[in-house]
């Protein structure tokens, strides 16, 4: 899943469970909304709403700098958070174990 993420600007969005979040009902649940800049998880046409987060705990969970305006945060979270995570390819200690009782196993036969 890609993450699109806009600032709050009071427009209406749609839950994953099809009801409405008008920007009454979105105050009724996230208080402080208006007090702090928001952001919005949507989809490409920026009509569902995945969640609700601000932006400053955003900024500081992926060390995004302070210089940076909000429009260029939100460009920069959008980045980090598109960005494919490295996978781990190291057997674990489990798959080493069998190949070594397999590789012992052929050894003995």
């Amino acid at each position: 899943m890609n993450y699109k993420l806009e600032k709050y600007t009071g427009k209406t969005y749609m839950a994953p469970s099809g009801t409405l979040y008008t920007p009454e009902r979105i105050k009724q649940d996230f208080e402080a909304i208006d007090v702090f800049p928001h952001v919005i998880q949507t989809d490409s046409s920026g009509e569902m709403c995945w969640g609700v987060y601000k932006l400053s705990a955003l900024r500081d969970q992926h060390d995004i700098p302070a210089e940076l305006s909000e429009d260029e945060a939100i460009a920069a979270l959008e980045t980090i958070l598109n960005t494919p995570q490295p996978v781990d390819t190291t057997p674990s200690a489990e798959e080493r174990i069998a190949a070594a009782l397999e590789y012992q196993n052929l050894i003995n036969l």
